[in-house]
């Protein structure tokens, strides 16, 4: 690995042609994540490693982040094994005074490091990884939680596969029994279908060795969201593997109000139109296909019914619920064009 400081030891994905991977600049790694505090990535075999850096970004929100570390001190992983870094994102609340609590009962464990510069919780996810020690990279977002062998189960995994990148399985939880948590529940996280039909995981639930943001690249802080699909779709094309582990379970609390699920609708549809302005090369006729009116319309009904009937939520619902899904369906959906057209609109593209 090249410690001079004047480069970084990095590839990226050449998006203007074929893939290719070459190694560039400090000042170029800085211009693709925007981020101006970049550091050269630390070598995953030096003498100060820990096997595993769970990274964390976080922006206003001290009852989730408190929650998160509260399951991660209480890991049976060695302690000596691992790090938690926490990325403040610019956070203006009590956010920070939180993370210092903890640091002060575990200085050993855990890190505290700011990404004030670009608000992307991409960024955030950059920052915490050339900040980081260990061989293997394990996120997390700021209000999830997970048993205490998390982290065991990952390098029980890590040592049998020699996996180099990982999505672990997500359970949504609630207990409002709001229609629209239900809702949230419902439709969830389909990993499976995500790593096998999307190639990519999100980062929520993803483990990734070091070594593969080394030769391939950090994530696109350009992006709102789609940044995980993005940067999982360069590992793929990069004739990687991509693992799926359903019993390494980490749970996330449930969207229960329409608002909380439109905001999360609508920053993804901001990022599928990123998707093209990125990388036009990479993506679908989603842009095309947006002029036919037909994609506002609700889906077929028995459509639906087919994609949820073996879903064990779904037979809990009362006939009125379910009619109520579909509509809810139906308003995301166009919170998702709604998003897209807006970061047309905000683009100038």
């Amino acid at each position: 690995m090249d410690h001079n400081p004047n480069t970084l030891a990095a590839r990226i994905y050449d998006s203007t042609g074929p893939p290719s991977r070459r190694q560039i600049s400090r000042s170029e790694m800085i211009k693709y994540t925007y981020s101006p505090d970049a550091h050269e990535i630390i070598d995953e075999n030096g003498p100060n490693s820990s096997n595993i850096s769970v990274i964390i970004p976080v922006y206003n929100d001290p009852n989730g982040i408190r929650d998160t570390l509260n399951s991660l001190v209480n890991q049976d992983y060695p302690a000596d094994r691992f790090e938690i870094i926490v990325v403040d994102n610019g956070s203006t609340d009590n956010t920070i005074g939180i993370v210092e609590e903890y640091i002060n009962n575990y200085p050993e464990l855990i890190r505290l490091v700011s990404e004030d510069s670009i608000q992307s919780s991409y960024a955030a996810r950059n920052k915490g990884i050339v900040s980081s020690k260990g061989s293997v990279i394990a996120f997390i977002d700021a209000d999830m939680t997970v048993d205490t062998d998390w982290l065991m189960k990952i390098d029980q995994s890590l040592q049998k596969d020699q996996w180099e990148y990982l999505a672990c399985g997500v359970e949504i939880y609630g207990n409002t029994n709001s229609i629209y948590e239900k809702y949230n529940k419902l439709t969830g996280f389909p990993i499976k279908s995500y790593v096998n039909n999307d190639h990519y995981a999100p980062t929520c639930c993803l483990a990734v060795r070091k070594r593969v943001f080394d030769e391939l690249g950090l994530f696109d802080s350009r992006f709102v969201s789609r940044g995980d699909f993005e940067f999982g779709n360069r590992v793929y094309r990069s004739g990687k593997e991509l693992y799926y582990q359903p019993d390494i379970g980490m749970r996330h609390p449930a969207r229960s109000s329409f608002k909380g699920l439109y905001k999360k609708i609508f920053r993804v549809g901001r990022g599928y139109r990123q998707m093209t302005i990125y990388y036009p090369d990479r993506q679908d006729t989603r842009g095309r296909r947006l002029w036919n009116n037909l994609i506002y319309l609700p889906n077929n009904p028995w459509d639906f019914y087919l994609s949820h009937r073996r879903n064990k939520i779904w037979n809990t619902l009362s006939s009125r619920e379910k009619v109520a899904m579909y509509f809810i369906h139906w308003f995301l959906k166009l919170a998702n064009n709604n998003g897209y057209w807006y970061e047309t609109y905000r683009s100038g593209r």
